[in-house]
């Protein structure tokens, strides 16, 4: 089951980046060709909405990317899981630190299922949050984890459902010391 729903999760990310997002693209190229020729032959009125039309486009596309990388992050498929823990470390609402990732790839279903555990965690750090984000393979196991958050109930077992589908066990804990650790079957 998580292979297909996986499988249908790439397919849904592929499916909007072809289609809609090179739409919005084409569109914000049209309205800013349409407001270099608008500008200075029609009153000010005109212009500015056809620029507020190109921001609002522009600010759809950011979002459309945002959905995809929920759906199925495209970093994850082609740089693997190391480069994708990297990435949301970069995009993290707090300060994330990155102490380690791993190199190696790993069978999709265990690689999405670190990432997605990762950037939900991190989804519950704050703009003022710090935490900690690494990854590493000891003893047959990748090991995830994050210092500085937790996963709600919600996100525990959801994902606890993910993790341990693939053979796995997935932690968490609030408090003074919150983290989330997954550890997945690397092979």
């Amino acid at each position: 089951m998580v292979v297909t729903a996986d499988a249908e999760r790439r397919a849904l990310e592929r499916a909007l980046h072809d289609g809609a997002q090179q739409r919005i693209a084409a569109l914000n190229t049209t309205l800013a060709l349409a407001g270099r020729r608008l500008d200075g032959t029609c009153d000010g009125d005109a212009a500015e909405l056809v620029t507020q039309a190109g921001e609002e486009a522009k600010r759809c596309l950011e979002d459309l990317r945002d959905l995809a990388r929920l759906i199925y992050p495209a970093v994850l498929a082609e740089r693997g899981l190391g480069s994708a823990l990297r990435d949301l470390a970069h995009r993290a609402a707090g300060f994330v630190e990155v102490v380690e990732t791993p190199d190696a790839r790993f069978p999709e279903p265990t690689e999405l299922a670190a990432y997605l555990v990762a950037s939900e965690a991190l989804s519950n750090l704050g703009e003022s949050g710090d935490a900690t984000l690494g990854g590493e393979l000891r003893d047959g196991e990748l090991r995830v984890w994050v210092r500085g958050a937790s996963l709600t109930g919600e996100q525990l077992e959801r994902l606890s459902d993910r993790v341990e589908a693939l053979g796995g066990r997935l932690e968490s804990a609030a408090g003074d010391e919150p983290h989330v650790l997954a550890s997945l079957p690397a092979a």
